[in-house]
C-alpha cells in the first residue's frame, strides 16, 4: 500500500470512529438510565403529542428556558453544558444517532419527570406532563437535524 493511500485510510477510519462512537462514556453512554424495574413499562409508553412544529417549538422554549436543560446538556444538545461537567457518566448527547435510535420516548419522558441516579434531577414538579412530552419532541430534533443546525440561535421550526 502506498504511503498516501495509507494516510487516507487512517484519516477516514479516524473520522468514522469519531463520528460513530458516543461522545462521552463509551458503551455505557448508551445504557438506559431508567431503573430496571420500570424499564419494560416505560418503553411501552406512547407520546400523546405529535411532533409538529407547535409542539417542537414549545419544547425548544422549555429546553432553553424554564427546563434549564441547556445548562447540562449544552446549547447544541451534545451533553457538554457547564452544569453537567462533573457528572459520571455525563449528560446525554442528544445528537448521538445510536442513542436516538435505542431510547424510547417513554424512557426520555421518565428521565425528565423522575430524574435518574446519575445526576439528572426530576422535573415532574416543575413541568407538566404535556411540557415534558414537548421537550421529548424537541430532543428528537437534535438527532434528526444534527448539531450544526440545532443550536439555540439557529434552530428554525417548520
Amino acid at each position: 500500500m502506498k504511503k498516501g493511500d495509507l494516510l487516507k485510510l487512517l484519516t477516514v477510519t479516524t473520522l468514522t470512529l469519531l463520528y460513530a462512537w458516543p461522545a462521552r462514556g463509551g458503551e455505557d453512554f448508551l445504557k438506559p438510565r431508567v431503573s430496571e424495574e420500570k424499564l419494560a413499562s416505560v418503553k411501552l409508553m406512547q407520546n400523546p403529542l405529535s411532533a409538529d412544529g407547535k409542539s417542537v417549538a414549545a419544547g425548544r422554549e422549555i429546553y432553553y428556558g424554564k427546563g434549564l436543560c441547556a445548562s447540562c446538556h449544552g446549547e447544541s444538545g451534545k451533553g457538554d453544558g457547564p452544569g453537567g461537567a462533573s457528572f459520571d457518566p455525563g449528560p446525554r448527547d442528544f445528537t448521538n444517532a445510536s442513542w436516538q435510535s435505542i431510547r424510547t420516548d417513554g424512557e426520555i419522558f421518565t428521565a425528565i419527570t423522575e430524574g435518574t441516579q446519575y445526576g439528572m434531577i426530576a422535573y415532574g414538579d416543575n413541568l407538566t406532563d404535556n411540557e415534558s412530552w414537548q421537550v421529548v419532541n424537541y430532543l428528537r430534533t437534535f438527532g434528526a437535524r444534527g448539531v450544526a443546525k440545532n443550536t439555540h440561535a439557529e434552530v428554525s421550526v417548520k
